[in-house]
């Protein structure tokens, strides 16, 4: 009997001992794969490799901490919502425009107390817009505000001189008459091109004093100073015929146009040195106009750290890292995009870049980001962004008035942030 006993009482202690064995294993196991934080971009490859490099360094600092690199290719947002549902969300996530989406549901941790130097580091304007309620909820990792490119022979062969940041509307209009060429009825060089993003339509309403969500949180796109904006705007296609009409364009655009060589100017962000490598034109890049306020769009991304994250202490330290001087210096050395890191910047290693070969002025750029503005990354900022597409388009089509066009844009504005 008590032998009986005694080899039960072995045999348990030792599947005991098998079991706890095999819990020390997979708990090791757990451990080390629960140690690797994963951080979410999107992009293409030059955006992998660079993220990849700057991680690479970061390994240099932090030798303990593993960082595995996850690219989403499509339908970043939605993939990453499910992640959030299924409690899977990555650690630190790559944010622009919706960032809010994410912290208005509690979704992304509050980094404040971890930049104390945020608005000397990045700019004012990064730091408001990726802020919600007065906390900083993205570190800004990449931000080129936009510049005017230019077609110095359009220019030369007209005898303007190079549009510059002194330039005001009515000095814009007056050269913009002199840079369009028509042969008959048909025209050959426009002087600028517009349409129905953000950053073309918001900037005019800025430098004119306007908004489109007031400082109260409260839309008011059909303003006097936006209704103003938008006329002076129309008015470039259909009274002064400098910009092409949507029916000028057909399935062409500002960056086209450009590129051809049938366009004196556009608005437009960083990626346009690289496509610009091979032009057949002399080109440059210049500083914005202004209004009777300065205002430039500002092209962002951001890095946040989500609500979920079981470490999040050391991806503090990766972001934190990340959008340091030393952490951005790849994204200039790569000719990726501009460093929101101001000190990065404004480095060598992004102005005298090797790259530049057609000798760009690359401080533009940060002379730029001094008159910047935060569009408002509302938490419908998407919504908010159609409802004006939606409202204006007929008025940019020439078929209803600008106030028609912005009264229906408020009238949507105003349904979406009261659901």
């Amino acid at each position: 009997m008590k032998t009986g006993i005694g080899r039960k009482i072995k045999r348990l202690c030792s599947i005991a001992a098998a079991c706890a064995m095999v819990a020390s294993f997979a708990a090791c196991g757990s451990s080390s794969s629960s140690k690797d934080l994963v951080l979410t971009i999107w992009g293409g490859s030059i955006d992998k490799t660079t993220m990849q490099e700057r991680l690479d360094l970061a390994k240099k600092k932090y030798p303990n901490i593993n960082v595995k690199l996850q690219y989403i290719a499509k339908d970043y947002d939605t993939k990453i919502q499910t992640m959030f549902a299924g409690g899977t969300a990555p650690d630190i996530l790559e944010m622009a425009e919706n960032i809010n989406a994410y912290s208005s549901r509690g979704q992304l941790a509050n980094l404040s107390p971890y930049f104390p130097e945020a608005k000397a580091t990045f700019g004012q304007s990064n730091v408001t817009a990726y802020s919600y309620k007065g906390k900083m909820y993205g570190a800004p990792d990449r931000s080129a505000p936009a510049v005017v490119y230019y077609n110095k022979d359009i220019f030369d062969a007209a005898g303007v001189e190079y549009p510059n940041e002194n330039w005001n509307w009515d000095t814009f209009l007056a050269n913009a008459k002199k840079l369009v060429k028509r042969d008959g009825n048909k025209t050959e060089t426009w002087a600028y091109c517009e349409g129905d993003w953000w950053a073309w339509y918001m900037t005019w309403m800025y430098q004119n004093g306007g908004r489109v969500i007031n400082s109260s949180g409260k839309p008011v796109i059909n303003s006097k100073a936006d209704v103003e904006a938008m006329q002076f705007y129309q008015d470039l296609m259909y009274k002064y015929k400098v910009a092409p009409t949507p029916a000028d364009l057909t399935d062409s655009g500002a960056d086209p146009l450009f590129a051809q060589g049938k366009l004196a100017m556009e608005v437009t962000g960083f990626w346009n040195v690289a496509a610009l490598k091979n032009a057949k034109f002399h080109w440059g890049i210049a500083q914005m106009w202004h209004g009777k306020d300065r205002a430039v769009p500002m092209f962002s991304n951001a890095l946040a750290i989500s609500s979920q994250s079981k470490h999040k202490d050391d991806a503090v330290k990766i972001v934190k890292f990340l959008t340091s001087k030393e952490g951005q210096k790849p994204i200039a050395e790569n000719a990726l995009d501009v460093p929101a890191n101001l000190a990065a910047a404004s480095d060598k290693s992004f102005t005298q870049a090797s790259w530049n070969k057609s000798g760009i002025d690359l401080s533009v750029f940060a002379k730029s980001s001094q008159n910047t503005y935060a569009p408002p990354f509302d938490p419908k900022w998407s919504q908010i962004t159609q409802a004006v597409s939606d409202g204006m388009s007929q008025t940019w089509a020439g078929k209803q008035s600008v106030q028609t066009g912005l009264d229906k844009s408020q009238k949507t504005i105003e349904n979406a942030m009261n659901q």
